[in-house]
């Protein structure tokens, strides 16, 4: 991942910053000379500053609030950076649970906001050819991995999903659609786990980790308005560098490959014509491009549970 430089990035405001504020994020940060490009951001909650359990993460949890506020900051942080940087769209995403998290009377106004759910492209919800760049703020790593927070890949009952035997998480799985749409991922945050995660398939890629996991519930924090100042001057720096960012792509045909809890599970997911069982828990699927082996890995996280 490459090393970003912190520029003079200050906020002036007591809690977290609203939407009007959040413009002034960059300061007077150099923006690229292209300008004119569209920038989708997916939004987690998994891999926000601040967030370790679910206690943040569920909407009856006591700690939900603030993380939903830290959630919109740091919306609005991306949203700023992309503007300073020189993008004429922004689209947000609504990517955690049922979609429903960010309040849009909050959001950087000049953005719009996909929320809600189900969508067939999930947490790309919206990803088209029309966009030159895309941004994942607050993911989390892949289901099974050590010294991460809150690893897991849609849900507790997907252990590993493979794509042409290479192992993804939602952040790959989600750079994989980008991808075969030609959109490059081009800055990603979270927790350590998953910027080293997102590195090894996209090596260009900016990333900023807000935290590093001590357990699966537990890390070591930065404060939360580092962790704005940080993110702004990651996503302005990857998107100013976003033509030496490559899409993430396959060769296709492609072999989805997918271990799910318990051996019931697999029965399930026997139903889906096409579905092969490869092992007590494992099953395969071979799809004819990349967007299809992902909606097919969404469909057997509704049946696996």
């Amino acid at each position: 991942m490459l090393k970003t430089l912190m520029l003079a990035v200050l906020f002036t405001v007591v809690g977290n910053p609203n939407a009007d504020e959040m413009r002034n994020v960059i300061g007077n940060a150099a923006s690229s000379p292209q300008q004119g490009f569209k920038v989708h951001i997916s939004v987690d909650m998994e891999g926000l500053a601040g967030v370790v359990d679910s206690s943040h993460t569920s909407s009856a949890g006591r700690n939900y609030a603030a993380a939903r506020d830290q959630m919109i900051a740091e919306a609005n942080a991306a949203i700023a950076a992309a503007f300073e940087a020189g993008a004429s769209e922004v689209v947000v995403i609504d990517s955690h649970g049922d979609k429903t998290n960010l309040q849009p009377e909050k959001l950087d106004r000049r953005a719009t906001l996909i929320s809600g759910g189900p969508r067939p492209l999930g947490m790309m919800g919206g990803i088209d050819e029309s966009f030159d760049a895309a941004v994942f703020i607050g993911y989390h790593a892949s289901a099974s991995t050590m010294d991460a927070t809150l690893d897991h890949t849609y849900t507790g009952q997907l252990k590993h999903v493979w794509i042409n035997n290479h192992e993804l998480g939602e952040a790959g799985l989600n750079a994989g659609v980008a991808g075969q749409f030609g959109v490059p991922v081009v800055f990603v945050s979270g927790d350590l786990a998953v910027t080293e995660e997102v590195e090894a398939l996209i090596p260009a890629v900016e990333g900023v980790a807000v935290k590093e996991a001590i357990g699966q519930t537990s890390a070591h924090l930065l404060h939360p308005k580092e962790s704005l100042e940080r993110i702004a001057t990651g996503v302005q720096a990857g998107l100013v560098r976003r033509a030496e960012t490559p899409p993430l792509t396959f060769e296709w045909p492609v072999t989805l490959r997918i271990e799910v809890a318990d051996a019931g599970q697999a029965d399930q997911v026997m139903f889906v014509p096409g579905m092969e069982r490869v092992g007590a828990r494992i099953v395969e699927y071979v799809a004819p491009d990349f967007v299809s082996a992902y909606r097919m890995s969404r469909l057997v996280r509704l049946l696996a549970r």
